[in-house]
């Protein structure tokens, strides 16, 4: 997560065209698509996303950032997402802003989840001072990117202000593992103090804050640009200023993580700012300890060394001048990814996204429904429970109350459903046959419906599902199971009494008689409670140090 004050932020937005590299840029909450004043294009939200509301900021809290100053908020559904296409098969480069800007008033910034592909990427803790965003390398896994919103908290609602994605060459951070997704933790210009850097100083549209760490002294180079470069291509106005050493001490730099164990890339960048043939300058580099390289930046080339080490709580770095060196060290430009969490092998059982896509395309009052139904699998959608199996499968639909209306469509091939709660709906025509051939199925409710017609034989022979259809004015035959079960029953005690009786009167007619006063008795059929999800455990990542030096020309 990075929080960026407002004063003296700059993100320009113009020159070269990307259309080659199909980037996606949504302003959320405009209401328009338009092109902005250096030609780019910015979509609405209305291609990739059907649900949530457009906002605008308070007046007094207006950004310089057009994008900023609208919003899209999602206050009905538990998990919203926008469906963002991956034309090509690599790598992209994604972010999300969120800009709160007290948009309704109460100073109340919420916070919430944001997710992709069935995966948890943060948890957006929004405020009323500045705008946050995360950035994310990612290799799909098909022709689309899901990033979804999901409320945590009551009345705290999700929100989005702008969301941006590209594809990435594929020599862009090679020592990333591509089966993970790489969150940046920090990405620092050091030396600067005016103005944040993005897109078009940087082309791959990467955001480089201005950082002066205490006790360093800012450096400007004496050239205005490279002759080499690294291989991640970071764009010269961020190597041209550095900061030093005073002397020839020692630089230490640290990164705040919490606790828990984390697998960091990290990327650093080097150039020698003045042309001195009667200097030297090099430095040993070490991260939380380990040897990592021994560098002597060169003049107008960017070098850049990277690392990759497992770290608990804070990531430290030193820059250590050799005994031989007679300038102190130096440091351009930073960047610091940390690992995902193993990805999501399998998502939800194609059966089941199947059998709810028949739901979602019958029903208008589910429309709005995308992105894993059952992933991650603390923000299930709200009206379904989910297992924890490989994949995870679908094993109860609680509609009651959403006000549909119509036929059931068929859902036969969601063959893991235990619970179907319908009831308090204007459902219409026969119940259909195959909800009593669900090999798993154990309570089915549709009471307060339209229902024709008389329970399918399918149903009242299965021993296993307990059935409700009461209520349905235009069926034939309303009880339910548990309903004739007591009848039954009832009966069966009535007629063994009056026989006893009989036998009795015939046989002792003559001695005191009692009339048996049958008991009756009620059947009521709760369910469970689904289980809690399973916690996923956390994976540790052998500790690995790699080091690796590579300029471009």
């Amino acid at each position: 997560m990075i929080k960026v004050l407002f004063f003296a932020i700059l993100l320009a937005q113009k020159a070269c065209s990307q259309d080659r590299w199909d980037w996606v840029r949504i302003d959320c909450g405009s209401d328009t698509s338009y092109k902005d004043s250096n030609g780019d294009t910015w979509d609405s939200d209305d291609d990739y996303i059907k649900t949530g509301d457009n906002k605008q900021v308070a007046s007094t809290n207006s950004s310089d950032i057009e994008q900023l100053n609208t919003l899209r908020v999602f206050s009905e559904q538990n998990k919203n997402c926008y469906t963002v296409p991956t034309p090509t098969s690599t790598r992209y480069f994604v972010r999300a802003m969120f800009w709160y800007g007290n948009y309704d008033g109460l100073s109340k910034p919420p916070t919430f989840d944001l997710e992709f592909d069935g995966n948890k990427w943060a948890t957006v803790v929004t405020n009323t001072t500045s705008f946050t965003y995360y950035e994310m390398i990612y290799a799909t896994k098909g022709d689309s990117i899901s990033i979804c919103l999901a409320r945590t908290r009551d009345q705290e609602f999700p929100f989005i202000s702008r969301l941006e994605s590209l594809p990435l060459p594929d020599d862009l951070y090679p020592q990333m593992r591509r089966d993970m997704a790489w969150f940046i933790s920090y990405r620092y210009n050091y030396g600067a103090d005016d103005r944040i850097l993005g897109y078009p100083d940087d082309q791959y549209n990467r955001i480089w804050e201005p950082q002066i760490p205490p006790g360093l002294n800012s450096v400007t180079a004496n050239f205005t640009s490279l002759d080499e470069t690294s291989v991640n291509v970071p764009p010269d106005s961020a190597i041209i200023k550095a900061v030093e050493a005073s002397a020839t001490d020692t630089i230490n730099l640290s990164f705040g993580f919490d606790n828990m164990s984390h697998l960091d890339h990290v990327e650093m960048y080097f150039t020698e700012p003045f042309l001195e043939t009667s200097e030297t300058r090099s430095f040993n580099i070490t991260v939380n300890g380990n040897f990592v390289n021994t560098t002597i930046p060169e003049y107008k080339i960017c070098t850049s060394v990277w690392a990759n080490l497992q770290s608990i709580g804070t990531l430290d770095i030193q820059l250590v001048p050799t005994e031989d060196s007679t300038l102190a060290p130096i440091i351009s430009a930073i960047e610091v990814y940390t690992i995902s969490q193993p990805l999501v092998i399998a998502t939800t059982s194609q059966n089941d996204l199947d059998g709810l896509e028949e739901f979602i395309d019958t029903f208008d009052q589910l429309k709005g429904w995308s992105g894993d139904p059952c992933l991650p699998n603390d923000t299930i959608w709200q009206w379904l429970n989910c297992s924890t199996n490989q994949p995870p499968r679908v094993t109860s639909i609680y509609l009651s109350g959403f006000g549909l209306q119509g036929y059931l469509p068929n859902f036969s091939q969601m063959d893991a459903l235990e619970v179907i709660d319908l009831h308090n709906n204007k459902l219409s025509g026969e119940i259909p046959d195959f909800l009593g051939k669900l090999p798993n199925l154990r309570l089915l409710d549709l009471r307060d419906n339209d229902f024709s017609g008389c329970v399918p034989q399918s149903i009242t022979n299965n021993k296993q599902i307990n059935y409700m259809i009461d209520e349905n004015e235009n069926s034939s035959c309303r009880k339910s199971k548990n309903a004739a079960t007591i009848g039954s029953s009832i009966g069966s005690v009535i007629m063994l009494a009056l026989l006893g009786y009989c036998c009795y009167y015939c046989c002792c007619r003559g001695s005191k008689q009692t009339d048996p006063s049958p008991t009756e008795s009620t059947v009521e059929f709760i369910p469970a409670p689904a289980p809690a999800p399973a916690p996923v455990p956390q994976v540790i990542v052998q500790q690995t140090v790699e080091v690796h030096q590579v300029v471009r020309n």
